[in-house]
């Protein structure tokens, strides 16, 4: 075989490969040569691994990858009205739809190392973003969040984007701020529920496992809610308990107290409820839920507790203004 034939052959061979190549991906959507994602959890071994570009479906992974100095390591988020941190930290991140519906497109369009999530999207979403060589990372925010999962959290996050050491300060500002309103304190325990709302003359409320009664604890509240999770808790399980407070979720529509059950509580009897001042610090579990446990002890109890400064002095202060002078009030 002489050389200009052997060349022909070359060229069309690679021809052929690159051709088959392009029908990989026009009918599988992927190149088999892309390594696949994996799905992690804050319990699997990230060592070695760091991601520098990431999409947060999580507002509450946004808030703390802000906190720990990884917010420049994120390229698009989930972002509704209210959250922190605000637009003056987050505008010149992509914005994509998430909860209830994962929009992939969006996301592939970002082409992230990473993507967080706390909702349990369909299993063929996050194949379409393993296929793509996308790690996809579920943090959960329902049954069994506690601090002590907030903190694993922070760790994992720290350890991904190479803020391990602002993780650490981090989690140590929360046990330190927990341990003063455990021992600062001269409050006795009182009965309480989260009315988050009322949905088919039900109410939705925050089981024992949930991170909302992890908060109450720690505000010398006792929970009489005992299902798991969030869930529906009956009106005739309200009345019974005679609940002596009520902390109103931001979406809890007040005409309810005029009505069965909440007319027949102590609570509402002797005007001991309280309206949650922050959607989202009572819906993501993270950090500033110390901030929730401070209004709650001051709201309640009227007694003040002074827990350690912030450890990051960020351009947009993660303390709420609803309990901005409460130490010095």
């Amino acid at each position: 075989m002489d050389k200009p034939f052997k060349l022909i052959v070359i060229v069309i061979v690679a021809i052929i490969v690159v051709l088959s190549g392009i029908y990989v991906v026009e009918v599988y959507g992927y190149h088999p040569k892309i390594k696949e994602g994996v799905e992690l959890t804050v319990n699997s071994n990230v060592t070695g691994l760091h991601f520098n570009k990431i999409v947060s479906l999580d507002p509450s992974v946004t808030a703390t990858l802000y906190a720990i100095g990884a917010i420049k390591d994120v390229a698009g988020i989930y972002a509704y009205p209210g959250l922190w941190p605000g637009s003056n930290v987050t505008g010149n991140i992509t914005e994509v739809s998430a909860y209830p519906n994962m929009n992939v497109e969006e996301i592939l369009n970002l082409s992230p190392q990473a993507v967080i999530s706390f909702s349990d999207y369909k299993q063929s979403q996050i194949n379409e973003l393993l296929n793509a060589g996308i790690d996809y990372i579920f943090l959960s925010s329902g049954a069994n969040t506690t601090f002590h999962i907030i903190e694993k959290q922070d760790t994992f996050l720290g350890e991904i984007t190479g803020n391990s050491k602002n993780a650490t300060i981090l989690n140590n500002w929360i046990n330190s701020s927990l341990n003063d309103f455990q021992k600062n304190i001269t409050v006795q325990n009182k009965t309480a529920m989260y009315a988050m709302c009322v949905y088919d003359g039900k109410t939705y409320t925050a089981g024992n496992n949930t991170f909302i009664a992890s908060m109450m604890k720690y505000s010398h509240l006792i929970n009489i809610a005992n299902g798991s999770s969030f869930y529906q808790i009956s009106n005739e399980v309200i009345v019974s308990k005679n609940i002596s407070t009520l902390i109103l979720g931001p979406s809890f529509n007040t005409t309810y107290l005029y009505g069965t059950p909440y007319n027949r509580t102590y609570a509402v009897v002797h005007d001991k409820y309280y309206m949650a001042f922050s959607y989202n610090i009572f819906a993501e579990p993270n950090f500033r839920n110390i901030y929730a446990i401070q209004w709650m002890i001051s709201s309640v109890f009227n007694e003040n507790v002074t827990i350690p400064p912030f450890p990051f002095h960020l351009n947009d202060s993660p303390e709420p203004g609803a309990v901005i002078g409460i130490e010095n009030s």
